[in-house]
């Protein structure tokens, strides 16, 4: 066999191994991060946000889970994102009788078997009318 031959198999083996490294890296594990557009929102308003994966594309059909004005420490909220990884919380709600607990927050994607879980650090105050 020619030598060029060999080389030509070497280069064929390392650009097998590198897609494979590529497809796997793409396709298992990878990390989101949860966006909201806005910090503040009126009171009968609504707010939006997205669930990322690293490379930018909106993560569809996943669930985030979150704390609403009123409820009870523990007690949290779902909704499914769409298919371009967006969702929206409508009408926010202000409750005189909650205080300090008049925001949405804890905003949590669990992950799965793909992508990796993320958390929103910050929270969405409700201003009242």
């Amino acid at each position: 066999m020619e030598k060029q031959s060999y080389y030509l198999i070497i280069i064929l083996i390392a650009l097998v191994i590198s897609l494979g490294v590529f497809w796997f890296q793409f396709n298992n594990d990878v990390a989101t991060v949860i966006i909201i557009n806005q910090t503040e929102v009126q009171e009968g308003e609504s707010f939006a946000g997205m669930l990322m994966d690293s490379y930018g594309n909106g993560v569809a059909n996943k669930t985030i889970v979150y704390h609403q004005p009123g409820y009870e420490l523990g007690t949290l909220v779902d909704v499914v994102t769409n298919e371009d990884g967006g969702f929206i919380i409508e009408n926010a709600q202000y409750l005189p009788d909650a205080g300090n607990d008049n925001y949405y927050g804890d905003f949590s994607f669990g992950g799965d078997d793909k992508y990796r879980a993320c958390t929103y650090e910050a929270n969405v105050t409700v201003i009242p009318n």
